[in-house]
């Protein structure tokens, strides 16, 4: 398993865009040791609490202009821009679709926002759509730079049992340095997440899948999709097929420096997301 010491990064803004379709996690094999962060469990009534966002904003919002404040008391806020690759095979910073989350110590307090996410995020007056969620994470695995520095499976606290319910998965990956030489590693892993989730998209077992990039805020970026069941998300990321194909390769060391995976299962939603994803 890797050190957590990392070289100093020479980030020319790609460094951390990353929505990591190529997460490490196996359902077969979830408690085996991984080779990237070990899977941490914690006792019950100490893990954390993750509320999901996803909106549309009336007019496309470009992150390298516009900024958005953390939720109040939330122990990390996350937002950033939909992933999309420009016509130079760069990362895309505009777009009207936005999307990120925020983790919380108690469940009150994502109850509340879950309740009035305007009072929270004053900034959803400027959206037309947007999705809420409530999840519990139950599990967390691999090495993530959430909070500014790079963890190994401690970004996030799980439950220490799974309590059931709809299954939701965030993935994230990142990239130790960027520069010249690393630059087609980069670009031909941001194509392959794009295509990764366009592909999962075609699935009648998937609910809904995007990525939001992370590089404006100096983190890694997150991929979030939702799932009809467990059985159709372990058929659609490690049986033969796109996802399979990113994983095999990541493996072998031609993707990134570092992916994550969370489960989680979601409590409560509300909103609109091209519609309601629970009701088919």
């Amino acid at each position: 398993m890797k050190k957590l010491a990392r070289r100093k990064k020479e980030n020319d803004g790609l460094d951390g865009w990353s929505s990591s379709i190529s997460e490490e996690l196996r359902l077969a094999d979830v408690w085996e040791e991984p080779t990237r962060g070990r899977c941490k469990m914690t006792t019950a009534d100490h893990h954390d609490w993750i509320t999901f966002h996803r909106v549309q904003f009336a007019q496309a919002v470009t992150a390298t202009e516009r900024s958005f404040p953390p939720v109040p008391g939330a122990k990390l806020s996350r937002l950033g821009p939909q992933a999309a690759i420009g016509a130079d095979g760069r990362p895309w910073p505009t777009s009207e679709f936005w999307g990120g989350f925020s983790i919380w110590a108690s469940r009150a307090e994502a109850e509340a926002v879950l309740a009035d996410p305007v009072t929270a995020m004053p900034w959803l007056s400027e959206t037309t759509a947007a999705w809420h969620c409530l999840a519990v994470p139950f599990a967390h695995r691999g090495e993530v730079n959430l909070h500014g520095t790079v963890e190994s499976g401690s970004a996030i606290r799980p439950a220490a049992t799974d309590p059931g319910g709809p299954l939701a998965i965030i993935t994230s990956a990142g990239f130790d340095v960027v520069n010249t030489e690393t630059m087609p590693r980069i670009l031909k892993f941001l194509a392959s997440v794009i295509d990764v989730i366009d592909w999962f998209r075609t699935m009648p077992t998937n609910l809904r899948a995007t990525g939001f990039q992370g590089r404006y805020e100096g983190r890694d970026g997150i991929t979030f999709t939702l799932w009809k069941s467990d059985e159709a998300m372990q058929q659609a990321a490690y049986h033969p097929g796109h996802h399979r194909a990113r994983i095999d390769d990541d493996r072998a060391g031609l993707m990134t420096d570092r992916t994550s995976f969370t489960r989680l299962r979601v409590l409560k939603s509300h909103g609109d997301w091209d519609g309601d994803p629970f009701l088919a």
